[in-house]
């Protein structure tokens, strides 16, 4: 037994698939694009970062170096003068101007007494005024008495008493012969603004920011520029971090909120080496936000123009999956329509010869008017036929109304029933010298995806090939079993395990060739002659059959006979 391939045809769901797919498709890869370009993004960013907050490390270290050579050249200069010495050496003084000509960072070349009183000063005249400077927070730190240190201490941004403009000290103690500091320092000051300028010729973006700050917290240099810079501090929540700067950390990356302003920022923190100050990079969030945004113009353009062709194609889908649809239906329409044809043509015939026996019946009364007995004898012929009229008439219009256009499933189909009184109507009306008999017995019903309609109009198309195939009449046989497909491989191509209900179609005309077998069902192809078929009643079955989760199959054999089987899903 051969078994038409189960074609599986487009629908509503491969459509609503198609037009999601026509979205979700491109968005997704969009979403995939967008990810990647922002992470993208974001690895260069945290590299331009880094290396930039280095550049500003070694920046401040090269200016503080220049410094701490100035007040190295400065006590080395005035080893073995007393104060009183270095207040009246006007040679000395020469000296620092020229030592603070030679460092553009610098603010000026101090030296401070014991008293906390200017000595010699490059930022003045000669001579030096004892300017008091008692009260700042680098001469505080360095005491008579007290060891010296290599490294000189940074103090806090202060207005310069001498020149009136924003400073910050580094100052080391001047040592006496023990040592030991003797109370002065050698002070040398560099200007905040000379930082600020080139911070701001190394942005990036308007909006990112710099900082120079001492461990404490306290700023030196930023940009923007604070509000009160004398004052300025980093806010408590960046404790921890100097914690980890003055433990030894030379850098940290933060992603998100800044901690030196609360703004979403890409920022990179690195400690300048031999110093308690720390430096810092603020990329703006908005930078790269943009930068990612003019990344993503071509794939967003890209995905719109994927979206249009997808949805165009699509469209063009639809419209000729909607006028296939048509199409199919208006070929359903015409089958039914050539079915009940087939069947009026047959009736008609048989009521031409009811009536050809009303009408002799009709002569044969008024012959024998006067004979009772004769009269009743046709009377009863004439009931005969009437019955006969009748019962054709009723079974002609329960078909014509279940395959009116409109028809639907109404529950399971008793196919014994139905098979029965599909026999009767076609022996009626396929024709002479063709009967039709039903090998039926018992109830058999279809799952309720069969329609009755449909199936008969299949039966019907069926029995009118089989009697095409007999040319010199014959007998065409319908019978109906019920069996049961075991479970099987998932890949293997026949039905789905179940219960299913087999109905077949016998004739015995000539048979068809294996060849033509193995083409049933397939749209178009007929075995009879040029002009007599369309070769869409078969393609149709099939087609009602997959629908209703059945299939179509056949047995034949050259001057055999041909048996066409419908098999359905049992109810």
């Amino acid at each position: 037994m051969t078994i038409a391939p189960r074609a599986r045809p487009a629908g509503a769901r491969a459509l609503r698939t198609l037009w999601a797919i026509t979205v979700v498709l491109p968005l997704a890869g969009l979403a995939i694009m967008a990810m990647q370009a922002w992470q993208g993004t974001l690895d260069a960013a945290e590299e331009r970062v880094g290396r930039t907050a280095e550049m500003l490390r070694e920046h401040a270290l090269r200016a503080f170096e220049a410094q701490e050579i100035a007040i190295a050249a400065a006590e080395s200069r005035v080893v073995g003068m007393t104060w009183e010495e270095i207040r009246a050496s006007q040679p000395l003084h020469d000296f620092l101007l020229a030592l603070d000509a030679v460092t553009p960072a610098a603010g000026g070349v101090t030296l401070v007494d014991p008293s906390g009183r200017f000595a010699a000063s490059s930022t003045t005249g000669f001579p030096t005024p004892p300017i008091d400077v008692t009260g700042r927070d680098y001469v505080a730190a360095h005491p008579a008495g007290s060891g010296v240190r290599e490294a000189p201490t940074i103090g806090k941004v202060v207005t310069s008493r001498s020149v009136g403009v924003l400073i910050f000290p580094m100052a080391r103690s001047r040592r006496r012969p023990d040592g030991l500091g003797d109370g002065g320092i050698v002070v040398a000051t560099l200007w905040p603004h000379y930082f600020q300028a080139f911070y701001r010729s190394i942005l990036e973006t308007p909006g990112d920011t710099v900082v120079l700050f001492r461990l404490d917290g306290a700023v030196l240099a930023a940009v923007p520029e604070p509000p009160n810079p004398e004052a300025a501090a980093l806010p408590a929540a960046m404790g921890p971090l100097l914690s980890q700067l003055r433990r030894g950390t030379q850098g940290r990356l933060v992603q998100g909120e800044s901690p030196v302003d609360g703004q979403p920022r890409l920022t990179a923190f690195r400690r300048v080496p031999g110093h308690d100050v720390g430096v810092a990079y603020g990329l703006s969030t908005a930078g790269l936000v943009a930068d990612w945004r003019r990344q993503m113009l071509f794939p967003v353009m890209s995905a719109i123009a994927a979206m249009l062709l997808l949805g165009t194609v699509t469209y063009w889908a639809e419209r000729a999956l909607r006028a296939r649809a048509a199409a199919e239906a208006r070929s359903r329409t015409a089958e039914r329509q050539a079915t009940m044809g087939l069947l009026a043509g047959g009736l008609a015939h048989d009521f031409g010869n009811i009536t050809q026996s009303v009408m002799a019946a009709a002569v044969l009364l008024a012959k024998h008017a006067e004979n009772p007995a004769r009269v009743r004898q046709v009377a009863s012929h004439l009931g005969r036929h009437a019955e006969r009229a009748t019962a054709l008439s009723r079974r002609m219009l329960d078909t014509t109304r279940r395959n009116g256009l409109g028809s639907e499933a109404q529950g399971p189909v008793d196919l014994g029933v139905a098979m029965r009184e599909l026999a009767q109507l076609l022996d009626s009306t396929l024709g002479a010298g063709i009967r039709v008999r039903c090998e039926v017995t018992g109830p058999l019903h279809a799952a309720p995806s069969v329609d009755r309609a449909e199936l008969e109009t299949a039966l019907i198309n069926l029995a009118a090939n089989a009697r095409d195939a007999m040319k010199r009449g014959g007998t065409i046989t319908i019978s109906a079993a019920r069996f049961a497909i075991p479970p099987r491989p998932a890949d293997a191509p026949d039905l789905p395990p179940g219960d299913y209900i087999r109905l077949s179609v016998r004739d015995e005309g000539e048979g068809m060739p294996p060849a033509a077998i193995a083409r049933l069902g397939e749209p178009f192809f007929t075995t009879k002659p040029e002009g007599q078929g369309t070769g869409l009643g078969l393609a149709m079955v099939a087609a009602f059959l997959r629908g209703a989760g059945g299939a179509l199959a056949a047995e034949s054999a050259p001057g055999q006979g041909t048996t066409i089987h419908l098999i359905v899903p049992a109810g």
